[in-house]
């Protein structure tokens, strides 16, 4: 996944209309942050994003959390 973070109110309303309008790329918006699915298009768009805003936009590559290798049994258990 790639998370899409935004700074300023011109690259929220950037990241809104992108949000709108790619839906099918966008896999949950958080207001002023999204997670969009790791595929090209959508690196594609998140780039974008970010050059038409310059600082105002940051991107990171995010991973699922798998409990199972993350966490060791005993701290499983307890939760």
């Amino acid at each position: 996944m790639l998370l899409v973070v935004t700074y300023s109110a011109a690259a929220r309303t950037a990241l809104r209309n992108l949000c709108r309008r790619h839906d099918d790329v966008v896999v949950r918006r958080f207001g002023r942050a999204a997670l969009v699915e790791p595929t090209v298009y959508a690196a594609f768009l998140a780039l974008r994003l970010r050059e038409s805003h310059r600082g105002e936009v940051q991107i990171e590559r995010t991973e699922p959390f798998n409990e199972y290798v993350a966490l060791d049994a005993p701290v499983r258990e307890a939760a």
